[in-house]
């Protein structure tokens, strides 16, 4: 018979039992724990931390990408520099980006800005004229895809109308073929003919923007017609695309044929320089949304509008230097290469000579005058002179051309004379001798420019033996006569005397809106001379 005493020890042997059950239970979950635990690498732990992003990871079907607008099929992205990729997550999130033509592949993820924005930048892929496609993942779901995405060089042609208009601009508005007394200048024979080359692709951006035309910081306000993609450069959407910006790149292509070419056109007719510079609704519009993209070159044609009025002309110096400046940190590179126009011969701007003195002085006084050029232009019109959007862009576009490639191998900018100093000889105070900058004064001659239709890129001037013509003196009252200038025996080298004028205290070169007296200044590579204006006292280092 079982006492009291053994139903008790029974009862605890009983709860001994099942607490060592627990017990071995508890410790086989630990076991099991620590096992997944060691499982995991510390590295695989660190990236699972890095890339965590709850609200993103909770809520993968609510985020969204969004890329600039002007990321459509047709892109062209620029050659030789990393790929920059930009654009906006609804929640901040890890995203992977890819380039790719199923055998070359350029990738990179990166974790948003906690309000979603996001740049990325992806190793340099080559040009070729095959596309690419680009990619926007997060956890392996495609979030956006841009087809059709080239590499090759990208160019902005930013400035004012002579970079602005094409063909279709000389047929909607027939005025602009003509000059202020309503004489026809340009008939439609005349109109070069626009580009065939489906290996171009440009967008252009819309003049008519206004405050709350921008729908975000990435987007630029682009036409209608190019909203969708980027258009190629034939048939009737060539028509579209500015003369100097097509032929330019037509020129290109010809030089690379296995290099597509992508122009972002930004130029506004009828506009000062001001709202182009930084705070400017044109900047704030057409370069702001660019920022942080890489290009191969800016190229700017403007100031037709500040040689209208005396404070602008004098001022443009400073705006257009400081303006350099602005575009290239806009693009990331503080040397990055920009190719612009000297105003071209037009009579009826009073300040033109001023601007284009400020121009040809911006090739010094740039806070960084590496991979600058300047195209004079005053012997490219063809002889349409008379009205402010001359013929001769075919010729502007080739030296801009030769420019840029110079660049890409190493060499020196071709430009033409750039006058740099005068000085006079004590012993002889009525004579002066110009002296040029750099290689730009080498082998200089006399040519007369082809001032008819007749002149071509590669035909737009002939040797002359007839005097130079074109130069002024002035003495110590400031009134300029007619000058001689004589080319010296070392052909780098001006010799200047005016009858009447003894001490000679400034010099000046074709100072007038429609330079007309020939033949002009060029040198050793065929290019013309800069006007100019310069005091024996004046030293341009």
């Amino acid at each position: 018979m079982t006492t009291d005493v053994g139903i008790e020890i029974i009862h605890v042997q009983k709860r001994v039992k099942y607490l060592l059950i627990a017990v071995a239970f508890l410790a086989g979950c630990v076991v099991a724990g620590l096992a997944v635990a060691f499982a995991t690498t510390p590295s695989t732990q660190q990236e699972v931390h890095r890339n965590a992003v709850p609200s993103a990871q909770k809520n993968d079907a609510k985020l969204t990408v969004t890329l600039p607008n002007y990321y459509s099929p047709g892109m062209v992205m620029q050659r030789g520099k990393s790929l920059a990729v930009k654009g906006q997550a609804s929640v901040q999130s890890s995203l992977t980006v890819t380039i790719t033509d199923g055998k070359r592949t350029s990738s990179s993820t990166i974790r948003t800005a906690k309000n979603g924005t996001f740049t990325a930048s992806l190793k340099a892929l080559p040009a070729q004229l095959d596309p690419y496609t680009l990619t926007i993942a997060s956890h392996g779901k495609t979030l956006a895809k841009v087809n059709e995405v080239y590499i090759g060089d990208v160019f902005l042609a930013a400035g004012q109308s002579n970079m602005e208009y094409g063909l279709r601009q000389y047929l909607i508005d027939p005025n602009i073929a003509k000059d202020s007394d309503g004489n026809t200048v340009i008939n439609r024979a005349d109109f070069p003919q626009t580009v065939s080359d489906k290996n171009i692709h440009f967008i252009i951006t819309d003049d008519t923007v206004t405050n709350d035309a921008v729908s975000t910081d990435l987007d630029l306000p682009l036409k209608d017609y190019c909203a969708d993609q980027w258009l190629p450069a034939v048939g009737t959407d060539a028509t579209h695309m500015g003369y100097l910006p097509q032929l330019f790149a037509e020129r290109l292509r010809e030089q690379s044929p296995k290099v597509p070419i992508g122009i972002i056109q930004t130029a506004w007719g009828g506009t000062d320089i001001a709202p182009h510079m930084q705070g400017g609704k044109i900047y704030r519009h057409h370069i702001q949304p660019l920022e942080n993209t890489h290009v191969a070159a800016v190229l700017w044609y403007q100031g037709e509008d500040d040689a209208a009025t005396s404070d602008r002309a004098l001022a443009y110096l400073y705006r257009f230097t400081t303006l350099i400046g602005q575009y290239r940190a806009a693009f990331g590179e503080d040397d990055l290469p920009f190719l612009y126009v000297q105003l071209a011969r037009y009579g009826k701007q009073p300040y033109t000579a001023t601007v284009r003195q400020a121009q040809a002085d911006a090739l010094r006084t740039a806070a960084n005058t590496k991979n600058l050029g300047m195209t004079v232009a005053i012997d490219t019109d063809k002889g349409t002179s008379a009205i402010i959007h001359p013929l001769g862009k075919d010729i502007i576009a080739a030296r801009m051309a030769d420019q840029w490639q110079a660049i890409r191998k190493g060499t020196t900018i071709p430009m033409g004379p750039i006058a740099e100093q005068v000085k006079t000889d004590e012993d002889d105070p009525g004579t002066a001798t110009v002296s040029f900058s750099g290689q730009t004064g080498q082998g200089l001659a006399a040519m007369t420019p082809v001032l008819s239709k007749k002149a071509t890129a590669d035909s737009y001037a002939k040797p002359s033996t007839a005097s130079l013509r074109g130069f002024e003196a002035a003495g110590a009252d400031g009134k300029f006569v007619p000058a001689t200038a004589t080319i010296n025996a070392d052909g780098k080298t001006l010799t200047i005397t005016a009858d009447g004028i003894e001490t000679i205290r400034q010099v000046r070169y074709q100072w007038t809106g429609s330079p007309s007296q020939t033949p002009f200044l060029y040198n050793e590579l065929g290019l013309p001379a800069s006007p100019f204006s310069l005091s024996v006292d004046r030293v341009l280092e």
